[in-house]
């Protein structure tokens, strides 16, 4: 042993084998990639024709996953909570409910009309449908009950949307009117005739899309319609705060996470990009403008109109006259022309921030979590992700999609690929899945099993007498221990009985199996026995034809011969005459 000095400390060093490095490797290459599908951003696409829903990674534009026997129409896909999606079909009374990791539905179930837009609560508790009749229909996902069906609007519902808080259902139409329903009164079951909060009707045409801002019930809401504007509004005054006109009909809206910025989709293919911040104070500064303008114009006439004073006294009174009607028409015309200018740069502006790529109608618009990636559907079947910043395309998604894109949702990465079932086998769907399939009618029952309501502040005198004590959470907690353990001896018996009864009923189908066995054997034996029967009479009966046939055939008549047989029978009888000649002679002979 060597020495060591009293300040430094002996250092240990482990010896690692090569397999435990390897399998260390790996476990962390495992780590990161879950990591990074968990953490990274998919589009989930649908669309009318193609009776799939695809889900591509935002970032490499690879094919996650695939879910079938969807056809989807306009905003008619919505996620429940983070586990399922519901998707509406187009031109069909059905709604199909999926788990993330089956790619079949898991419930496929009617309602009473065509189905249209869908959306679901932040929480996952219920689900708001809108209708080419006008009416809205609220279930409860939990229980699958069918709370309240009411007449929101004169034509088909195009958009439907919850706001952040759930405070406000947002419904928009192609009548061009979009209403707000209070929430806590839709479930309410008490309120009979339902109103709407808040109404605006400034749109001329149908609208196409709309987007709730943060901020809940005290937020803003952007719509876009085919009158070629889209309109601001305040929720808090139900006022139009700013209408922005287009060069063509809008399809749809979206906008960044700091809304600052607004993109709208044309139906000319083409994105519109508008910044938020820099409406209002153009406005303004060319209100200053026209203000200093019409100031400086009458100071100008004032001071002519003073030095004409000194020359004419009668002709100042008409001079005068006269350049306060200049005065004013200067005014009108400064106005008209602030107006025409305000547009004009609007537009100026808009050429210059657009997004050209697509052939046809924009369909669909989403952005990223951060606000760099824009994403579009178009009718053309492309699916194009835009660099925001210089409005370049960075991939497209084309020639998977058969016809035009419906909607488009960016979502955190929700796949397992390791759960996630192919063919949809897999566990039962009642023990995995805490939900029910939709009601088609309401079932009008008082009595609920589980009602769902806001609760209001308690006060503080209430919240003293309901305090929490350590004896009554360990009342509780034997409570409903005692009832664990009763409700698994009762599944348990429940359970042993069926099995019971399985069991005999096994038993009496093998019975019943060895009885058609024994039929089987008689039946094969009675089946041998008419088969030797049959070729008896089969060959007695090729005899009896034969005898009829030779019966039948008359007795022919001898044929005639060849010439050389004529020549054998006649040297044949020659030779026999010439035989019966010789012979009395050879008697004769002998007798001599």
């Amino acid at each position: 042993m060597g020495f060591v000095p009293k300040n430094k400390r002996v250092v240990k060093i482990k010896h690692v084998k090569l397999s435990d490095a390897t399998t260390d490797e790996q476990q962390h290459k495992k780590n990161t990639t879950s990591l990074s599908n968990i953490t990274s951003e998919v589009i989930a696409i649908t669309s009318k024709e193609d009776s799939s829903l695809y889900i591509y990674d935002l970032r490499n534009g690879n094919l996650i996953a695939t879910f079938n026997n969807t056809n989807n129409d306009n905003n008619g896909f919505c996620t429940i909570g983070s586990e399922y999606f519901a998707t509406s079909q187009v031109n069909k009374a059905m709604i199909n409910i999926y788990n993330w990791k089956k790619d079949q539905p898991i419930y496929k179930t009617p309602i009473q009309e065509k189905s249209g837009p869908i959306c679901c609560s932040s929480d996952g508790n219920y689900l708001v449908m809108g209708s080419a009749s006008g009416m809205v229909y609220l279930w409860e996902i939990s229980t699958g009950t069918l709370l309240r069906m009411w007449e929101a609007h004169y034509n088909k519902i195009s958009c439907i949307s919850f706001t952040k808080d759930d405070f406000y259902i947002i419904t928009a139409g192609d009548d061009g009117i979009i209403n707000c329903w209070s929430f806590e009164q839709c479930l309410d079951r008490d309120v009979s005739l339902l109103r709407a909060r808040n109404s605006f009707s400034d749109h001329s045409l149908g609208i196409t899309s709309i987007y709730c801002s943060y901020g809940g019930c005290n937020s803003r809401l952007f719509s876009v319609s085919l009158d070629r504007t889209c309109k601001i509004w305040d929720l808090v005054t139900g006022r139009c705060i700013n209408s922005i006109i287009f060069p063509t009909f809008l399809t749809s809206v979206c906008l960044d996470s700091t809304e600052t910025t607004c993109y709208v989709g044309g139906g000319d293919g083409i994105i519109y990009q508008t910044d938020l911040i820099q409406l209002n104070p153009q406005s303004i500064q060319l209100l200053n403008i026209n203000n200093n303008n019409n100031k400086f114009n009458n100071n100008n006439n004032n001071n002519n109109n003073n030095n004409n004073n000194n020359n004419n006294n009668n002709n100042n009174n008409n001079n005068n006259n006269n350049n306060n009607n200049n005065n004013n028409n200067n005014n009108n015309n400064n106005n008209t022309k602030a107006a025409q200018s305000f547009t004009n740069e609007n537009e100026i502006g808009n050429k210059r921030k657009t997004f050209n790529g697509h052939t046809k109608a924009i369909t669909s618009l989403s952005l990223s979590m951060d606000g760099s990636l824009l994403i579009s559907g178009s009718m053309d079947g492309n699916c194009n992700i835009w660099d925001t910043f210089s409005r370049q395309i960075i991939r497209s998604i084309a020639n998977t999609i058969k016809g035009s894109i419906s909607s488009l949702s960016v979502l955190m990465n929700p796949i397992d690929s390791l759960n996630f079932n192919v063919n949809g086998t897999g566990e039962n769907k009642k023990s995995s899945d805490p939900i029910a399939p939709l009601e088609k009618y309401s079932s009008n029952n008082i009595e609920r099993t589980s009602v769902p309501i806001k609760l209001k502040q308690i006060d503080d005198q209430s919240s003293e007498n309901t305090k929490i004590t350590i004896s009554n959470l360990q009342s509780r907690i034997e409570n409903t221990i005692i009832s664990n353990e009763q409700i698994t001896n009762h599944t348990n018996l429940e359970n042993n009985n069926k099995i019971i009864e399985l069991n005999k009923t096994i038993l009496e189908f093998e019975k019943e199996i060895l009885q058609f066995k024994k039929q089987i054997q008689n039946l094969q034996d009675t089946n041998n026995t008419l088969k030797a029967t049959n070729d008896q009479l089969s060959k007695q009966f090729i005899l009896y034809k034969k005898q009829q046939e030779q019966q039948k055939q008359p007795k022919s008549k001898p044929a005639k011969k060849s010439a050389q047989e004529i020549e054998e029978t006649v040297a044949q009888e020659t030779t026999t005459t010439q035989q019966i000649t010789t012979a009395p002679n050879k008697k004769q002979k002998t007798k001599k």
